[in-house]
C-alpha cells in the first residue's frame, strides 16, 4: 500500500464511527479506482457517493458534529431518513441499489462490487479483477 494512503489510517482509533466509516470509504476508492470513467480520479468518486448520483446519500451537517443523512432518489420524489449514522447510511444505499436491481453508478461500481463480496453476493458486473486483487491482499494479511 502506498505511503499516503497510510496516512489516511493514521488516527483512525480515535475517530468517530461516521468519520473512521469516511475514512476507509476513502482509503477504499483510492485501491479500488474507477475503471474507464472519463475525467473521473478516486478523489471525486467518494463526492459522488455523497452528492451526485440518483440516488445519492446526502448528509446535514458534517462528520464532526450533529448530522442527519438522507437517501434521496431521482427527482426528489423519494427520501429515506437514515439516523444511524454514515456506516448504515451507505449500507442502505448498497442495499438499494441491489434490492432494486439499479446499475451501480461507474464511479461506485468497484466499491460496490466489493460490497457484493463483503455480503456474499454473486458478482454483478464482470469487472472485478481489481476486487478480487484486493480481497487476496486482505486474506494475505490475515
Amino acid at each position: 500500500m502506498e505511503p499516503r494512503l497510510w496516512t489516511l489510517l493514521k488516527g483512525i482509533e480515535d475517530m468517530t464511527e461516521d468519520e473512521a466509516c469516511y475514512r476507509m470509504l476513502v482509503l477504499l476508492t483510492h485501491l479500488l479506482p474507477p475503471v474507464g470513467v472519463s475525467r473521473c480520479s478516486a478523489e471525486t468518486t467518494i463526492t459522488y457517493l455523497l452528492d451526485f448520483v440518483p440516488p445519492q446519500l446526502i448528509c446535514i451537517g458534517d462528520l464532526g458534529s450533529l448530522k442527519l443523512y438522507v437517501i434521496v432518489a431521482k427527482n426528489d420524489k423519494v427520501t429515506i431518513r437514515l439516523d444511524d449514522g454514515l456506516t448504515c447510511a451507505v449500507d442502505k444505499l448498497f442495499k438499494l441499489y441491489w434490492v432494486c436491481n439499479l446499475s451501480y453508478p461507474p464511479q461506485l461500481c468497484p466499491v460496490f462490487t466489493f460490497f457484493e463480496y463483503i455480503y456474499d453476493l454473486p458478482f454483478s458486473t464482470q469487472r472485478k479483477a481489481k476486487v478480487l486483487e484486493l480481497i487476496a491482499q486482505l486474506k494475505a494479511c490475515k
